[in-house]
């Protein structure tokens, strides 16, 4: 077939090259050099990815993966106590990675995880959203869509930031104690500088996990890349998406305050990360930087329509008084029968 001649042509066409795919996946199949994230996917993976379909891939009980997790003092405490009550910790193959629902009427909350993930990433899936159900139960976990667009950005960074850290501080004091799992996907991940940061800190000082240290360099090592830039296009495309709520909304919008922040960051033990004294606080406009030009050019649009309806409604109003003031013929009717009357007399 690579033989084959042009009919219109004595053009051959030549023979692809096999030898650097070959290479490839031999080393992806073997499982060596890996030095990116796909690499170590395929690794982490290949039992999903190349068994047979009609034997059912291996699914990590929850049990498991709690029992694990109860290794770690942190995740202990987001586990224990009245903040863990009635939740339900359960598999959804619709749902990508994972996701925390707050309890309703009827009904605890509830942490869905995809089944057919990596141990590693489960582990450190599930350290996630049990901060945000920790942080529900305190009244921490606000919707950053009761802000304005631009305080909208930086809360829901804040939000992503903090749960990250969480993951990456269980999942160091497991390696601790002997289950390296949960941070060998995070070293492995494109959360890796992240990672580093908080192991360099944690290893120069013991006490920056407890102090709060390691766990503001996370934080702050987060903002450092472009990795906002997924979590910006998502709540922008939420604000977009929800037309008759938030850009039509007349209602006052929350204004974000210290205090906000600093029950972010508090911790069920140690000290609260975002209430130390640093070069700047969690509200530095640095922390809310729109760089990319797409999502600044959408957050642009909202902003602008948000005060165009604004300033629609204000004229509307207006109009009204002063067609209102217009057409009462009544009034001044009233009053001109008072001023001959007082004539009169």
């Amino acid at each position: 077939m690579a033989n084959d001649v042009d009919k219109d042509s004595d053009f051959k066409l030549p023979k692809p090259d096999k030898r650097r795919f070959r290479h490839t996946a031999g080393r992806l199949r073997d499982g060596k050099h890996l030095s990116h994230r796909a690499s170590l996917d395929w690794r982490l993976d290949q039992r999903t990815v190349c068994d047979k379909s009609e034997s059912p891939a291996t699914i990590v009980p929850t049990e498991e993966l709690r029992a694990s997790l109860m290794q770690s003092r942190t995740a202990e405490e987001l586990m224990s106590g009245a903040a863990a009550e009635n939740l339900n910790i359960v598999y959804d193959a619709q749902v990508p990675a994972s996701q925390f629902y707050p309890p309703r009427e009827g009904r605890g909350a509830t942490i869905t995880l995809n089944p057919f993930r990596p141990r590693g990433d489960l582990l450190n899936m599930l350290a996630r959203e049990l901060r945000r159900n920790w942080q529900h139960f305190h009244g921490a976990l606000v919707n950053p869509m009761d802000y304005e667009p631009d305080e909208a950005i930086l809360v829901n960074r804040a939000q992503q930031a903090d749960v990250l850290m969480v993951s990456i501080k269980v999942a160091w004091e497991l390696k601790l104690g002997g289950n390296s799992e949960a941070w060998d996907f995070l070293v492995g991940s494109p959360m890796s500088d992240v990672s580093r940061t908080f192991e360099i800190k944690a290893q120069t000082d013991f006490r920056s996990l407890n102090n709060g240290e390691a766990s503001r360099a996370a934080y702050d090592k987060f903002f450092e890349d472009s990795r906002t830039k997924i979590h910006d296009k998502r709540i922008i495309h939420q604000m977009l998406l929800d037309e008759a709520g938030y850009m039509k909304s007349q209602k006052e919008r929350s204004r974000v305050s210290m205090d906000l922040f600093q029950r972010l960051g508090e911790l069920p033990h140690g000290r609260n990360y975002l209430s130390m004294s640093a070069q700047r606080t969690p509200m530095d406009t640095c922390y809310a930087t729109v760089e990319d030009r797409s999502n600044a050019n959408f957050l642009w649009f909202i902003k602008f329509e948000r005060s165009f309806q604004e300033k629609e409604r204000q004229m509307i109003e207006e109009s009204v008084k002063l067609s209102a003031e217009v057409v009462d013929f009544a009034r001044f009717a009233n009053a001109a029968r008072r001023g001959g009357n007082a004539e009169q007399a």
